[in-house]
């Protein structure tokens, strides 16, 4: 069966919440619920975010269903101004999205340890750990800035949403294959990291911080623990197949914790950079903007997405300068995370 994927072409950006009651996507969302707005707040340094006056239009949606709405995002595993609870809220605020009348929650807490376990007995995982926050909502919607990313190609709704609930354990785990790497030549013996391993798997040998494979767990704590940065994520140690087949496992994992139309997905067609809004650089503009997307499905939302922007280009923008982006779309069906199959419905 073909999943429904609903879209408003940009030059109709106007009647964006017109569009949305049009749909009936949010239908099934009670005063009851409480749904959690998983968005990227962007990047102090660029505007490539979704702006915050679109989300307006879908919180008017949203009043008139009279649930509880927050934004919400995680804290991310690598340094930079979104590391921790303070400074992404100061992103927040940079952004507008403090203004749009519904809380702000950074969840997993500021040090990404607050979590839950799910079992989900995928291919990569029999586990996945996600900010607990995820688990106490009646549904979500994600809203996604379509663009990019060095290895998942396309940063859609899969990548908002497996890579972005996760725990800084669970980013460490689809990121990396093994322990965290430790520069010699930085570290100056200070013992930070060893008194924050929750696994006691770090030591001093002559000085210098060690740390045992067998024991490590991958969380990510000492990366952050580390006042001269010598401790780093091995980026290099997963493919793009597997990283990709990775996100598909934890967004299933999480979409799988909501009610039957409790996921809702919003794909937004603009500033379609080559990287992902994380970067300080996204680089160069793939495509113009060209609109915005709904739909329940995952799978059929982010194929949909990849195969406007082709026609509207007139090839594969990211063919060639990103990795093929068919594993997460094909793993994710082979699972049943949704279709790729779909019908296209235009707002007229």
């Amino acid at each position: 069966m073909k999943s429904s994927v609903y879209f408003l072409p940009i030059e109709k950006i106007s009647v964006l919440y017109d569009f949305i009651k049009w749909t009936g996507v949010f239908d099934s969302i009670g005063e009851k619920d409480t749904i959690a707005l998983k968005i990227h707040f962007g990047n102090s340094r660029h505007n490539n975010h979704i702006p915050a006056e679109y989300s307006k239009e879908i919180l008017r949606v949203l009043e008139e269903r009279k649930c509880f709405a927050f934004f919400t995002d995680t804290n991310v595993l690598y340094r930079g101004e979104r590391e921790n609870t303070i400074s992404h809220i100061k992103i927040v605020k940079l952004h507008n999205y403090h203004n749009l009348g519904v809380p702000v929650v950074i969840a997993g807490g500021s040090s990404g340890k607050d979590e839950v376990v799910l079992e989900i007995n995928g291919k990569h995982f029999k586990n996945i750990y996600i900010a607990k926050e995820y688990s106490e909502v009646s549904g979500m919607i994600a809203l996604t800035h379509f663009k990019g990313h060095v290895l998942a190609a396309i940063g859609g709704t899969i990548k908002n949403v497996g890579m972005g609930c996760a725990s800084r354990k669970g980013k460490y785990a689809m990121h990396s294959n093994i322990t965290p790497q430790i520069n010699i030549s930085k570290c100056i013996g200070c013992g930070k990291c060893v008194k924050e391993c929750p696994v006691e798997a770090i030591e001093l040998k002559n000085k210098k911080a060690s740390i045992n494979k067998k024991k490590c767990i991958g969380c990510g704590s000492c990366i952050h623990t580390c006042p001269k940065e010598a401790i780093n994520i091995p980026w290099s140690s997963v493919t793009p197949a597997q990283f990709q087949e990775k996100i598909v496992e934890y967004a299933s994992g999480v979409i799988s914790q909501y009610a039957e139309n409790k996921f809702f997905a919003i794909n937004f067609l603009t500033k379609i950079a080559i990287e992902c809004d994380c970067a300080s650089n996204p680089g160069k503009f793939l495509s113009r903007d060209i609109g915005i997307l709904v739909s329940k499905d995952p799978l059929a939302i982010d194929r949909a997405s990849v195969d406007i922007i082709k026609k509207v280009n007139g090839k594969d923008v990211f063919e060639g300068i990103r990795p093929p982006y068919n594993y997460q779309l094909e793993y994710g069906e082979e699972i049943g995370l949704g279709s790729i199959s779909y019908k296209l419905i235009e707002f007229k």
